[in-house]
């Protein structure tokens, strides 16, 4: 090998070139300041804040469905009057409604808690 002659070869240009190009790109992303969690995709706050959305919604569900169910509730009362069969079967379809809003806000809460659980290696 002849050291005096400056002109590198084709392939230990295209080596430098690449290692070069290597380091560039290796500074442009570390040099984007993220957190790790982030570049992982991965957040530990990402799931809390869906399972708070969830919950909220599950809540406002709720709380809709229940307004909506006692106001029917009272026009029923109001269409039945003073017939005390018809006041014992709206009474009881109140409180199968109620006991099935509650159940399907259970159902809701408990599957907000679960979310984001895979089912990696099946």
């Amino acid at each position: 090998m002849n050291r005096a002659n400056p002109t590198p070869s084709p392939r230990r240009a295209l080596a430098t070139a690449a290692l070069i190009a290597a380091l560039v790109g290796l500074a442009a992303l570390l040099a984007q300041c993220r957190n790790s969690n982030d570049v992982l995709g991965v957040g530990l706050q990402r799931g809390a804040d869906q399972a708070s959305a969830c919950t909220r919604d599950c809540q406002s569900t709720y709380k809709t469905s229940i307004k909506n169910e006692n106001n029917l509730h009272f026009a029923n009362e109001r269409a039945c009057g003073t017939d005390k069969t018809c006041l014992a079967n709206e009474e009881a379809r109140h409180d199968a409604a109620l006991a099935s809003i509650k159940q399907a806000y259970d159902n809701c809460i408990n599957n907000c808690h679960s979310q984001g659980r895979g089912t990696a290696g099946n």
